[in-house]
Parts: C-alpha cells; structure tokens; sequence
C-alpha cells in the first residue's frame, strides 16, 4: 500500500485558519516533527484521532484508522474524510486483530490515558514486528515553563507557581507528564525499541502558548456556542499571531523543552 507521507506545507498559516493561537503554535510545531519523522507505511492507527483536524493536515492519503472515545469529535472527523476507518473506542481496548497495523501514531494524547501500561501493551499487541510507533507526549518540564509559573517564581512566589501548573495539568487532565527516562524505561518494559528521541517546545514558546490560552478566549467561546473555533478568519489577527508565533514554531529543537517527541519501534521477529 501507498506510505502515509505527511506533506510539506507551512503549517503555522494553515492552522492559524481554524484554530486559536495557543492550539496553532503547538499542532504546527508537531506537524513538522511528523514530517520530518518520514513516510509511515500504512495501514496506520491513530490513536485518540479526535475531530480529526491534526490528521487532515498533515498526512496524506489519510489514515487507515482512527479511534477516539467521544463520538461527538468522531461525527466531525466523519465529516473531514480525515480517516478511511473511524471506531469509537479506546486505546486500552483496542478492536483490531494482532499485528494489523504497520505503524501507529498518537499525538498528545498518551498523556490523558491514566492505565498508560494498558494502552502501550494493546499498541504493541496491534503492530506488526518492524513497525514504527510515533507519538509527542508533554515532558515532565511542562508545569515550570508555563509563562504563569515562570512570572510567580519570578516574584518569590515559588509555592504559588506549583499550584498553577498543578491547575494547569489537572485542567488539562494531564495524568503523565514525565521525563525522557521515565518514557525510556516505560517503553523499554513494553518491548519497544526507541530510535529517537527529543524536546520540542522551548521554555519561551511554552510562555507564548500559555499567554495564547487567555488571549483566545473570544475563539473558546465562539467554539462552546457554535463548534467551531474560527467562524471568520480575520486576515489581520492572523497576521499578528503568526508574527508573534513564527519564531517559535520554527526553531530548532530546545535542550530541554516542555514536551518530548518519540520514534520507536516493534522489534522485527529476527
């Protein structure tokens, strides 16, 4: 079958389009890490694929399967075509035979499962031997880059600024922010073998995207009442955004960053 090969685009602009400035700098950002991760050979999973938006953008053809618990998002990626296969379900259940697909991607989403070991063994369970497991996942840095931690430890208030990215994980139903070791050693359990590793996100442009989340209040709320986040682009607000965003989304991997993205791997049976 054809590989699943993501294109090559300027990502920032086009999900300025449909999204708030916060969720725009961070699914660009991944966008590229996909497309520099190479062709992913099909047939391919993505996990918790969501309204399918991040899929529609960035890979192409689409997806063999997508799987998500909220039927809701599942009715809007019906809507996309962003997958040629959806399924309500969940990653700690996955309905799919044994070695079936021939990779599997899950972007943002390993941090929102709290039995992560059940989810890692029904990934493992579902690929085939040499196949490639792709996925971004916040690091354990996430909560102390936050633009609103930074500013309280700034001023003394070091107890207050783990209070707020406590609030912000928990708000964000963060279950597992952790460290390249941790994830290392996790996988390692669950027989995957890890080809690469790095940081995405630097400390500054995590405080671009935290301060992003209040200014896009009028676009979360546009989204509550009408499910959309843009209703209109406004050429002008996006050009701002994209100003202020670009560096950004185009620097190059940070020493530390607040998220981490992975290649890994299904051993071959050799």
């Amino acid at each position: 079958m054809t590989p699943i090969v993501p294109p090559q685009q300027d990502a920032l602009t086009q999900q300025l389009r449909e999204l708030p400035a916060f969720r725009a700098l961070l699914r660009s950002i991944e966008c590229r890490l996909f497309a520099e991760a190479g062709a992913l050979a099909q047939p391919l999973l993505d996990v918790g694929c969501g309204d399918g938006h991040f899929a529609g953008l960035t890979y192409s053809p689409a997806p063999t399967v997508g799987i998500d618990g909220n039927a809701g998002r599942l009715g809007e990626a019906r809507r996309r075509h962003s997958h040629q296969y959806l399924a309500a379900a969940n990653a700690q259940a996955l309905p799919l035979d044994n070695a079936s697909m021939a990779s599997v991607v899950a972007n943002c989403v390993l941090e929102h499962i709290p039995p992560l070991d059940n989810a890692l063994a029904e990934i493992y369970r579902v690929l085939q031997p040499g196949g490639r497991f792709v996925f971004g996942v916040p690091s354990h840095l996430f909560a102390d880059m936050l633009l609103g931690s930074s500013v309280l430890r700034t001023v003394g208030l070091a107890r207050l600024a783990k209070v707020y990215g406590a609030w912000f994980n928990r708000h964000s139903e963060h279950y597992h922010t952790d460290s390249p070791e941790q994830w290392l050693g996790r996988l390692q359990q669950h027989g995957f073998k890890v080809e690469h590793w790095e940081y995405y996100m630097s400390a500054a442009g995590l405080r671009a995207f935290d301060l992003a989340h209040y200014l896009g209040l009028p676009r979360l709320l546009s989204y509550k009442l009408t499910g959309r986040w843009v209703l209109r682009p406004i050429p002008v607000i996006n050009r701002l955004y994209e100003r202020w965003l670009r560096p950004h989304y185009e620097a190059p991997a940070p020493e530390m960053g607040a998220y981490i993205f992975f290649h890994a791997r299904k051993p071959d049976a050799s």
